[in-house]
């Protein structure tokens, strides 16, 4: 199971929070941002690891009892995907991969659709539904490249592709500055 955790961090600690949270056992990536949210955390746990009988207990157990402990966290909002979707890694190295998080409110009624329709795209490495402000997070992986840069190729793919997706109704990136992946 994936959940994601966008957090907010006292000025000028983003990235020592990044390498703390890294140490982190269920932490399996975590990306610095601009705008309202300064850190992404991507947590991955095993049902049969802890034996919750409900996953969303160890994440629970996870973002109260650690995460948001940490004094330089300022707040939190957790994202529990309801169904994912997932491709095996990239057989690239992960700290030669580009990523990208996009948001998506879909027509009533036509989330899993969209979720389905998203893992068409070649750059599209996981689709999740979502419940909740939006309605399927789509996480992009791609190989790293001098050109275009990370963020003009993202902008291609989201207004390109994604955003033309039919039931697709508006879409929010998020485009790491920097990640640092297990």
């Amino acid at each position: 199971m994936r959940a994601f955790e966008l957090i907010r961090v006292r000025t000028g600690r983003e990235e020592s929070l990044m390498a703390h949270l890294m140490k982190l056992r269920h932490v399996q990536e975590t990306h610095l941002l601009t705008g309202k949210w300064d850190v992404m955390a991507t947590l991955a746990f095993e049902t049969v690891e802890t034996g919750a009988v409900d996953p969303r207990e160890d994440v629970l157990d996870l973002v109260t009892g650690k995460i948001r402990r940490m004094t330089v966290v300022r707040d939190t909002s957790t994202i529990v995907p309801a169904m994912s979707l997932m491709r095996d890694r990239l057989s690239t190295n992960p700290r030669q991969r580009g990523y990208a998080f996009v948001f998506m409110s879909t027509k009533l009624g036509k989330e899993r659709e969209v979720m389905n329709q998203m893992m068409n795209y070649d750059e599209v490495a996981e689709s999740h539904l979502l419940l909740g402000k939006s309605d399927v997070l789509a996480v992009l992986h791609f190989e790293r490249g001098i050109t275009p840069p990370v963020p003009e190729r993202v902008a291609r793919i989201v207004t390109e592709k994604i955003a033309k997706t039919d039931n697709v109704v508006e879409t929010q990136t998020l485009c790491p500055i920097k990640s640092i992946i297990k």
